[in-house]
């Protein structure tokens, strides 16, 4: 379809329900499209290309926008631009090139070719970009839901294609916690540090630079000093521990007091409570790294943000993975924070066996003869789903030991010692400090176990402590029922963002049910509060 000059500029895939105008604002990225055009043209001139012919904006991922640029010879070139929410200037960039470039020429994974690139904004084009090699193959998602479409032999196949992607990340650990850059894109920077060794010209290539999770850099910590790394792994709990003094300086700097209505009506969430907390945190810290195993689950690795079914491009013909995408903000963690099954792979949804038990695997239902052919489809592709997780995990378990001693304690033991640092980062600017709280008495209330002999637990959960966590909970409980079902019939985000085509459809649904809600209230009160803890905006006529 045709569009405007000012859609290729705007976001236009999703609407918010929250804060919609400064969602919509972070992503519009005004850029030279002339400018563009004529650096797509001259990486495309060495094979006879003079102009292009066709432009297409593709669907759009929350951080970029990415165009086709199809040349009057035939040649195609992919055009990806980070939005300003993407991560900090340059750094996101000059990482995500580093990176892909390393990935390539030392692991030896696929990932499109780089032609020419720039971090700089102030360059003709007015923003920073990326010109490669559009991926080859066809994205897992269009064709991964369906088992029709795919038989199980199939996906298994890309199942272990994907496996082989992971061994590769995993097959070189790092001396520091960070992300990859060229060394001449990083002042005074180091030689890239790896066990195994690699190469002296990729060591003397690249170097570990600073973390660009947005974590680190948006909004006021942007001017900060903070400790982004690369930090040294002399101790995982270095890392854990940073996370939090980060927090700790934004917080004595840049922290007011505010309403917390889940919590109370009347009494205002101060910043002294969450420095509070932080305190607790840096006590605790401890717990939060797991102790050596036989297999290293400690040391830095480098590995994929997100392997959702379309970031993995797979060759229709020999199901293997063609080109993995979207490596921008990849880093450098200790691997056992890279406790995930694949997005790609996960099973979602009810299961009809013990994910992690694989002694035992899904089968049909006795009646499912007497199905109809809709039910049969529903069943065959849901236990098909649960299949190839526990045949990840069975794979996984054979042939990567490092990976599956990670897997292993993920279900339970990794994520109460790493739900924490993933918590702490933006605790007060994403008003999170629920969620710390309840992750830190998840490891008080375990610390036996996770710290057996580092003493009684440092912190003692007071009576009143519970009462005030207990009455919180209760009225979060409330307000996720709605979040829930919003998710689920509509597919509104955590962050309210829902597709365009369903947006005013989902608007008079709130309404309604936020009327449903306050309505339901016994007295007053109650009604004060059901206006204040409901999650979506009043919509508006703009």
């Amino acid at each position: 379809a045709t569009i405007s000059e000012d859609d290729f500029y705007r976001y236009t895939r999703h609407r918010w329900t929250i804060n919609e105008s400064s969602r919509l604002e972070e992503r519009y990225l005004k850029f030279n499209l002339q400018a563009l055009l004529e650096v797509a043209v001259a990486t495309c001139s060495s094979s006879g290309a003079r102009h292009c012919t066709q432009i297409l904006k593709c669907k759009e991922g929350m951080n970029n926008k990415a165009f086709i640029f199809t040349m009057d010879n035939g040649t195609e070139v992919l055009a990806k631009l980070p939005n300003p929410c993407a991560g900090p200037s340059f750094y996101t960039t000059a990482s995500e090139v580093a990176t892909r470039i390393f990935l390539r020429d030392a692991l030896d994974i696929p990932t499109p070719r780089i032609i020419t690139w720039s971090a700089d904004r102030s360059n003709p084009v007015g923003a920073e970009y990326i010109i490669e090699e559009k991926a080859a193959g066809e994205p897992l998602g269009k064709f991964w839901k369906d088992l029709a479409t795919l038989p199980m032999k199939g996906r298994m196949a890309i199942v272990d294609s994907i496996l082989d992607v992971e061994k590769k990340l995993a097959s070189v650990n790092f001396a520091k916690s960070g992300c990859i850059y060229f060394r001449e894109d990083i002042p005074n920077s180091e030689p890239l540090q790896t066990n195994p060794p690699l190469s002296p010209e990729i060591l003397n290539r690249f170097t570990m630079g600073p973390l660009v999770s947005n974590e680190f850099w948006s909004g006021q910590k942007a001017a900060m000093e903070l400790d982004r790394g690369p930090l040294k792994d002399e101790k995982p709990e270095q890392f854990v521990k940073a996370l939090a003094l980060n927090e700790r300086k934004f917080i004595k700097q840049h922290a007011t007091p505010r309403m917390n209505y889940h919590s109370s009506l009347i009494k205002p969430e101060l910043p002294d409570e969450m420095l509070g907390l932080i305190d607790r945190y840096l006590q605790m810290a401890p717990a939060m790294v797991p102790p050596q195993l036989s297999e290293d689950i400690r040391s830095p690795t480098l590995w994929h943000p997100d392997l959702h079914p379309n970031n993995i491009f797979v060759d229709p013909g020999s199901k293997k993975v063609s080109h993995v995408i979207d490596w921008q903000s990849a880093s450098s963690l200790p691997f056992f924070y890279h406790c995930q099954v694949p997005t790609a792979i996960k099973h979602h949804g009810p299961a009809l066996t013990v994910l992690e038990d694989l002694d035992s695997w899904p089968e049909r239902p006795q009646n499912y003869h007497s199905m109809s052919p809709d039910e049969k489809s529903y069943i065959d592709n849901a236990i098909g789903s649960e299949y190839l997780h526990k045949y990840y995990l069975s794979s996984t378990r054979v042939k990567f030991p490092r990976r599956w001693a990670v897997l292993q304690k993920a279900a339970d033991e990794l994520k109460l010692r790493t739900e924490p640092a993933g918590w702490v980062q933006s605790a007060w600017s994403n008003n999170d400090t629920f969620f710390l709280r309840r992750a830190l008495m998840g490891i008080a209330n375990r610390w036996g176990d996770l710290c057996p002999d580092a003493g009684p637990c440092p912190w003692v959960i007071s009576e009143d402590e519970v009462a005030a966590y207990g009455h919180e909970r209760e009225t979060r409980g409330y307000v996720s029922t709605f979040l829930a079902y919003f998710k689920e019939n509509w597919g509104v985000s955590a962050d309210g963002s829902v597709e365009t085509e369903r947006f005013d459809e989902v608007r008079v649904e709130m309404k309604r049910m936020k009327e449903y809600f306050v309505g339901s209230a016994d007295d007053e009160e109650e009604k004060e509060l059901a206006m204040k803890i409901w999650p979506y905006e009043e919509p508006t006529d703009t």
